[in-house]
């Protein structure tokens, strides 16, 4: 009785001092009028129409709309008179700081991971209400939470709309002084347009001056595709920002779900949590241990046979051993961590021996699932030896490694009967690998290291590790400074290609929307102007380059 009262005062009765009742959270809007949210919502779609529609990539513009959202949802909510609850404000920081991170990087892929762990925090601050709730939370609370908060954002404005609607259904003089004064003098706009009209086109009949100043003043100098354009986006940013200001001031948690299964109890009309016996639980796990093992015995012989295996092998080449298998094995490795999850969540133990069959099970997967990564993480060193470093195994790699760390917090919480501790521990995680990845540069990695790997094969005389042009000039701006840097180690035929790409792509005289700007590609455009002057010497007057010789 005391934790289900603690549960309730937590994830329920606190919610009533901000919301009214309704299908999200407990619905209706009564944080905040309707009409201050409508408000809030066409000004922030006009910022974002004039932020967004920048020429260039996302950047600052990106950072200072996030920003702007997270600005009106907090003043709405202290204009309601509710103060903003410390983990909702520590999460809007969240979203906050990652939207600020689109104005560091270049890279596209940086830039999406930002945008994903910004929506992450956008919708865990407008989720229910609750001391603590994100740290007892877990998995499919968490993808609840995310899941209902975009349903919100892009249903949201409809039901404002709605609300809207019926407070203008009010006897006559209902309302506060404000609202009955704006509708009055919408009506008489209403009134007075077509007034307006006749008599202006009367007077501009009648005299020739009047009629070329009204000429000047409503002359329709516009291209209708660009107002079209202004007018989607502007709809689309007033829409989701509406959206996401109501589910944060109402909580966008669906109160049907809420208490489905709690204490083994479930709501009328709800079937009932779905279960499994140790018999059929034990039976998939053994059954996928025993093809993890077998593959793994597969994968000895060219885990510890080294190169020399795989060249007398027939038909076995690096491109079918390692570019062909790397994906598929981060891919096996991913699906381990929701399949074992699963099967600790349907599990119903009977006896107490259930759990010791059911941790012994999962810990042999867990074993070999270690296994099998080394052999993804041996492929990835014989492809980087063979064909040099990408983005795309880079942030693989970063994957599995992570992966492999919740696989260790998935036996120190799940495998020990602490899973409620697993999800936050995962989520914490997942937001610091995405923060490292902004400070460790993939790109300036990944060209650092395909310019060692060039340097050390000319030293060894190995002709294969010639450095790939084509993919260096499609690295973002990030990887700038270090190709700059690299330029005079790289053969001839290599450093004109290269330095025309970045005199063409980061040109010294190019002035750059500030809505746009990011660090990175400021700092490349500044690498650039510094090295002017050598970069054109590598191309030569008329920037004809030899294609560069075949590996």
């Amino acid at each position: 009785m005391h934790h289900e009262a603690r549960r309730e005062r937590d994830g329920g009765a606190v919610e009533g001092d901000r919301v009214g009742g309704g299908p999200f959270g407990s619905g209706s809007v009564r944080a905040a009028p309707a009409a201050e949210l409508l408000v809030s919502g066409l000004v922030l779609g006009v910022v974002g129409d004039a932020l967004l529609r920048a020429p260039g990539p996302l950047g600052l513009n990106v950072s200072l709309w996030v920003a702007a959202i997270v600005l009106a949802a907090v003043a709405l909510q202290r204009r309601a008179g509710v103060e903003v609850a410390g983990e909702d404000a520590a999460w809007l920081v969240v979203a906050a700081l990652f939207g600020a991170a689109l104005a560091w990087r270049d890279s596209p892929p940086l830039k999406l991971l930002a945008l994903g762990c910004t929506s992450v925090g956008f919708a865990l601050a407008a989720y229910r209400v609750g001391a603590g709730w994100v740290r007892r939370a877990g998995v499919t609370r968490y993808v609840g939470a995310w899941g209902t908060g975009a349903l919100h954002a892009w249903t949201g404005s409809a039901l404002v709309l709605v609300e809207l609607a019926r407070s203008r259904r009010r006897p006559e003089g209902g309302g506060s002084p404000g609202e009955r004064r704006a509708i009055a003098i919408v009506r008489g706009l209403a009134i007075a347009a077509p007034l307006v009209v006749v008599f202006g086109a009367l007077f501009a009949s009648a005299d020739a001056a009047f009629a070329d100043l009204l000429l000047r003043v409503v002359r329709l100098d516009i291209d209708p595709e660009m107002v079209a354009s202004h007018l989607v986006l502007f709809a689309v940013c007033a829409w989701l920002a509406t959206g996401y200001q109501r589910g944060f001031l109402t909580r966008t948690e669906l109160t049907p779900l809420r208490g489905i299964w709690r204490d083994g109890a479930r709501l009328t009309g709800v079937p009932e949590r779905p279960t499994l016996g140790i018999t059929e639980v034990a039976t998939v796990l053994a059954a996928l241990d025993l093809l993890f093992l077998l593959f793994v015995v597969v994968q000895f012989r060219y885990l510890f046979g080294g190169d020399a295996l795989v060249q007398v092998t027939p038909e076995l080449t690096y491109a079918d051993y390692a570019r062909r298998g790397f994906f598929e094995l981060v891919f096996a490795v991913v699906l381990v961590v929701p399949v074992l999850l699963a099967a600790d969540w349907l599990l119903v133990r009977r006896q107490r021996g259930d759990d010791l069959v059911f941790r012994a099970l999962a810990g042999a997967q867990v074993g070999l699932v270690f296994a099998i990564t080394a052999s993804a993480l041996h492929r990835l060193r014989l492809y980087h030896a063979s064909y040099g470093f990408t983005e795309s195994r880079f942030y693989a790699m970063v994957l599995l490694i992570w992966i492999g760390m919740m696989l260790l917090w998935l036996a120190a919480t799940v495998l020990r009967g602490r899973r409620d501790r697993f999800a936050c521990g995962a989520l914490a995680s997942g937001l610091l690998t995405v923060v490292l990845l902004f400070v460790i540069n993939p790109d300036a990695i990944v060209a650092r290291t395909n310019v060692a790997r060039m340097t050390a094969g000319d030293t060894a005389g190995d002709a294969a590790a010639r450095f790939d042009v084509a993919y260096a000039t499609s690295l973002s701006a990030d990887a700038v400074p270090v190709l700059i840097d690299a330029l005079p180690v790289l053969p001839a035929d290599v450093q004109c290609p290269l330095a025309r790409h970045l005199l063409r792509r980061w040109p010294p005289d190019r002035e750059r929307s500030l809505r746009s700007w990011s660090w990175s590609a400021a700092r490349a455009s500044t690498a650039v102007r510094q090295h002017e002057a050598s970069l054109r010497s590598m191309v030569g007057p008329d920037e004809a380059c030899a294609e560069p010789r075949a590996g």
